[in-house]
């Protein structure tokens, strides 16, 4: 499994468990290992009847087809399914609002590096176009993450951060990996300086004009392929409706300067983190032991 596969993935569904205190999204989508190993046929058959049923089914065509064929050999081939006779619950657990910064300390066969993830909004929040444009501004090779962290001060060799709304939470994620002889808590700091010059110092007008074009063209982008377009559809139909591929782009070109300062302020507290800071398992280890005899 991609989990076990990965130097850091058993770590990353803890700290996701950590971060997560109360909302189902702190499970892993397949379960914990005692979760499989307990399960019983009963129960399995129960869950896939529930959630398989084609009730629960979202489907998208895109390409060059005749409408009308399509929908009389989609009646043809699932018209005689039944529906399921339990639909899917909606989430009854919220996640509760966190109080203390939450840290976790890891070491592992890793480059050392640090993840840092804040509490936000869900997809279609008022507040969420402004964090997608906040991240925009802080990501990729011309963003003020890699100019800051990378080019100016050097303390990593990547580092990248931005808004993931889900359907029912949200987090702004945000990390970096120290280049050679520098530390993680280094590349955390510097990450947080930017956090405050973004709650304290507008964004110029040139800069923030700049990402709303690259969103427009990325946007533009994902509308060319079929394959694109499809997983775009299903993924907002699933969340607000298909609908929003056309109604949400009018919502970052209207992200002004003062709401970009205003939702930094809002989401980005210490007390609102969760902080992963991963060491190198043999090298870190050996100096952390040695340092303290």
């Amino acid at each position: 499994m991609r989990t076990d596969s990965t130097p850091i993935g058993k770590y990353q569904e803890q700290f996701n468990a950590l971060f997560w205190q109360s909302s189902p999204y702190s499970w892993p989508i397949v379960g914990w290992p005692s979760d499989i190993e307990g399960i019983t046929r009963a129960e399995a058959l129960a869950f896939f009847e529930t959630y398989y049923a084609p009730n629960n089914l979202t489907a998208a065509l895109v390409g060059d087809f005749d409408p009308e064929e399509a929908m009389a050999l989609a009646e043809r081939y699932f018209g005689r399914l039944p529906r399921g006779t339990r639909p899917p619950l909606p989430p009854r657990t919220r996640e509760m609002p966190q109080l203390a910064e939450k840290r976790m300390v890891a070491y592992a066969d890793t480059n050392p590096q640090v993840v840092i993830r804040y509490h936000s909004v869900p997809d279609g929040h008022v507040d969420e176009p402004a964090l997608v444009v906040l991240g925009q501004l802080l990501n990729g090779r011309t963003g003020r993450l890699y100019k800051a962290l990378v080019e100016e001060q050097q303390v990593a060799t990547s580092a990248s951060g931005g808004q993931a709304g889900l359907k029912f939470e949200g987090m702004f994620e945000l990390q970096g990996t120290a280049k050679q002889g520098r530390k993680p808590e280094e590349v955390e700091q510097a990450i947080y300086q930017e956090l405050e010059r973004l709650k304290t110092e507008p964004v110029g007008d040139r800069e923030l004009q700049k990402v709303k074009n690259q969103n427009a063209a990325g946007t533009f982008r994902g509308l060319r392929g079929n394959f694109q377009l499809m997983m775009q559809l299903l993924i907002r139909e699933n969340n607000r409706g298909w609908e929003t591929i056309n109604t949400d782009p009018p919502l970052y070109e209207a992200v002004t300067a003062d709401a970009i300062m205003r939702v930094a302020k809002r989401y980005f507290t210490p007390e609102t983190r969760a902080v992963a800071v991963y060491y190198r398992k043999e090298s870190d280890t050996a100096g952390t032991l040695g340092g303290g005899q």
